[in-house]
């Protein structure tokens, strides 16, 4: 069977379970992750162990092929956001279907159908005997939980994922051309509650003589940037890196197409701040986005009650070298000193981690950089990336090796939205530098 065939048969049955993490009700379906991967890997040769303690378990399987080589520790995870049809999929999100060349389905790119190639190149090495380094993989099941006990697991089991370095496909390319990823940006979830009643009250009775608790709550979430697109938090740009005029340059440098950004997007503008490219607004500059609005009531028909409370989840996007707890008290301290007296609020955070810059100066990089010039036929992009990885600060800290980071997956891949997809062509292009970097 061909490498590509192959592949889209595990693929298809990788991406069948529903291994949402951000829901309880999908654990049985975890599970079943859980154990068709220790399947598969032993079924190729590899010790498995499978890891509780931590959340969803980590999957940890390990291939020694010569014990002189070095070895090479690939993350990746198995959970994936939820999908539902009716969300916008033009098919089960949980049936891998192959579509204008295509490979749909929730998964395909984030993150199973990016380890899934690294797992098929090193199965095949395995058969040939061309395999070039010792290999581990470490398969978890939180990262869209913010892997809050990551750090914990990887800094006590050190031995157990000792490595020479990692490498980690987990991000989409940009500009067309093969990338390497040198920085994530930190963050942090938060929800913020406003109260304005102890109870809601009726619209005729009470309307424009009492406050409303989505009106207060829209204030606080309409003025978060001011009239430059700068974020209007006191204190919250103090300990930002600033950003030199060589990394500006070179991310001028990268490709960008506008027409191509509202295709992909769906989005009518690009706002930036003014003389600010792109990929340096969102890879080195931080962000505030409300992610969700509730209040009211949202069933059928029309109860005609003001809210007496309403709530906002917000996303915070930080760089280098903020704090994501100091963030969150400063901008608690701003919601305090705009929202009336007469607003009650309550603001909770979750799941902070800090942004991280990788050390490109390692012969690992610069060998993935010559395997990428070769399969892709063009000279990678170096590029700061908007996410976040908090597990590449984990690995460092812990670990101290160096990580190599090498998206994979086209850039209109849909990544968390509705028909997650995994063109062919970059399939094949994946395949071709996971098969030249991991062989002799």
């Amino acid at each position: 069977m061909a490498m590509i065939e192959q592949y889209k048969q595990l693929l298809k049955d990788f991406v069948a379970f529903q291994s949402v993490s951000t829901d309880t009700q999908f654990q049985p379906e975890i599970q079943k992750t859980v154990a068709w991967l220790q399947r598969v890997f032993e079924q190729n040769g590899f010790s498995v162990q499978i890891i509780t303690g931590y959340d969803n378990p980590l999957v940890i399987a390990s291939f020694v092929y010569d014990p002189a080589l070095e070895t090479v520790l690939i993350y990746g995870h198995y959970d994936v956001q939820p999908a539902k049809v009716d969300e916008g999929w033009t098919s089960d999100p949980f049936t891998l279907t192959e579509m204008n060349r295509r490979l749909v389905g929730r998964g395909a790119i984030d993150n199973k159908g990016q380890v899934l190639v690294h797992m098929v190149n090193v199965f095949e090495h395995i058969k040939s005997k061309t395999l070039g380094y010792n290999v581990k993989f470490m398969i978890e099941g939180n990262e869209e939980t913010g892997s809050p006990l990551l750090e914990q697991f990887i800094a006590s089991n050190s031995a157990l994922l000792a490595a020479d370095f990692v490498l980690i496909s987990d991000g989409e390319i940009s500009g067309g051309k093969p990338n390497i990823e040198v920085g994530f940006r930190g963050g942090l979830n938060s929800v913020l509650t406003v109260k304005t009643s102890t109870t809601d009250l009726h619209s005729g009775l009470y309307g424009h003589s009492v406050p409303n608790a989505i009106h207060e709550l829209s204030k606080v979430c309409a003025d978060l940037y001011d009239a430059n697109n700068r974020i209007v938090v006191p204190g919250f740009y103090d300990d930002v890196d600033s950003v030199s005029d060589d990394v500006k340059k070179a991310n001028q440098a990268i490709p960008f197409s506008l027409e191509e950004h509202k295709r992909i997007s769906g989005a009518k503008i690009l706002l930036t701040e003014p003389g600010i490219d792109f990929y340096t607004q969102v890879g080195l500059l931080p962000a505030i986005e409300v992610t969700t609005i509730v209040g009211g009531y949202m069933g059928q028909g029309f109860r005609n009650g003001i809210p007496a409370t309403a709530t906002a989840k917000i996303n915070f996007r930080l760089v280098a070298h903020q704090n994501p707890t100091k963030i969150a008290k400063a901008f608690e301290k701003y919601v305090r000193s705009i929202l009336p007296a007469y607003v009650d609020f309550t603001f909770e955070f979750k799941t902070p981690y800090n942004a991280s810059k990788i050390d490109t100066k390692n012969k690992y990089v610069e060998r993935a950089q010559k395997v990428l010039e070769v399969a892709y036929g063009s000279t990678p992009i170096y590029k700061y990336v908007g996410g976040g990885l908090p597990m590449v600060n984990s690995f460092e800290k812990a670990l101290k090796i160096p990580s190599v980071l090498v998206p994979l997956a086209n850039e209109d891949c849909a990544m968390h939205a509705a028909n997650e997809n995994f063109a062919l062509t970059n399939v094949e292009q994946a395949l071709r530098f996971s098969a030249l970097f991991l062989g002799k």
